[in-house]
């Protein structure tokens, strides 16, 4: 049976259990002692490796931090660190990119994409009209948060398609809340991928895709998993989905490091305190 999830994590380890060894496919774990936090990085190089596993081809790696995001870390600056290393084998380092904040910021679980668009630093302005500002050490970003379908009627895939096509926009960095299967993994893992997102496919409500297929650039994934479906033989918690208690921090937290770590990957002449300062 397949697996309600998002994270390719679960659905590699889950086709190894079928597989005895999936050729096209390979990972390679690492671990950061100094950040207490796990790197697994699945590359998925073929198609039929990809059918049986249920992903794209490309790039995917999950971090996994010791304790939850939505507790204190004293390890929070290096935890960025690796986002943002992350994100320079995901996402091509040159050309204006737009970072696109999916989900509904009025329901929390899925309010991780707009709050962390709230906090990604937007300079195209800058670079292409403020003449007597340097601009040198900007890359050239746009921000979008797109909201979901029933408050604009619109497919979020269509409007990040529209502002791409209008701006000359050579990369996408998406981002969204996302659905696992293991409880474990919730609020405790970061995922990023090359191959873009279906917007709500780990829960069965998927809408159309955003990826270099669909948009003709690269279009690089990053998110959290905030939800799970309920395991339970009783049918009339089938379709149950459950969040942590701790969800409004989670959702918080989670935004705040991926915007910390995406404004560092943009811009990485500045520190995080400086972008700070800039918005």
């Amino acid at each position: 049976m397949a697996l309600d999830t998002d994270l390719a994590l679960e659905l590699f380890t889950d086709s190894k259990k079928r597989v005895a060894d999936i050729c096209g496919a390979s990972a390679y774990e690492y671990r950061y002692e100094h950040a207490e936090a796990t790197l697994t990085e699945i590359d998925i190089n073929d198609t039929a490796a990809a059918e049986i596993i249920g992903r794209p081809v490309g790039k995917y790696i999950t971090i996994e931090f010791d304790a939850p995001i939505y507790e204190y870390s004293p390890f929070y600056e290096e935890r960025c660190g690796i986002v943002t290393e992350s994100l320079k084998k995901i996402c091509p380092e040159t050309g204006a990119v737009l970072f696109a904040g999916l989900g509904n910021r009025f329901m929390t679980p899925d309010s991780i994409g707009p709050l962390a668009s709230d906090r990604v630093f937007a300079t195209a302005h800058i670079c292409r009209y403020a003449d007597d500002i340097y601009t040198d050490e900007l890359s050239e970003s746009f921000v979008l948060s797109a909201g979901v379908m029933s408050q604009t009627g619109i497919e979020s895939s269509d409007l990040i398609k529209s502002v791409c096509s209008s701006n000359e926009i050579k990369r996408v960095i998406v981002c969204d809340a996302l659905a696992c299967h293991e409880p474990s993994h919730m609020g405790k893992t970061i995922q990023l991928c090359s191959t873009g997102i279906s917007p709500g496919s780990g829960v069965g409500n998927s809408r159309s895709e955003i990826s270099q297929s669909s948009l003709g650039i690269p279009v690089a994934a990053i998110g959290v998993p905030s939800v799970t479906r309920l395991m339970s033989d009783d049918p009339r918690f089938k379709e149950l989905i459950v969040t942590p208690k701790q969800i409004d921090k989670l959702a918080e937290r989670s935004a705040a490091m991926i915007s910390d770590a995406v404004n560092m990957f943009l811009h990485p002449g500045f520190t995080r305190e400086e972008i700070a300062s800039f918005m």
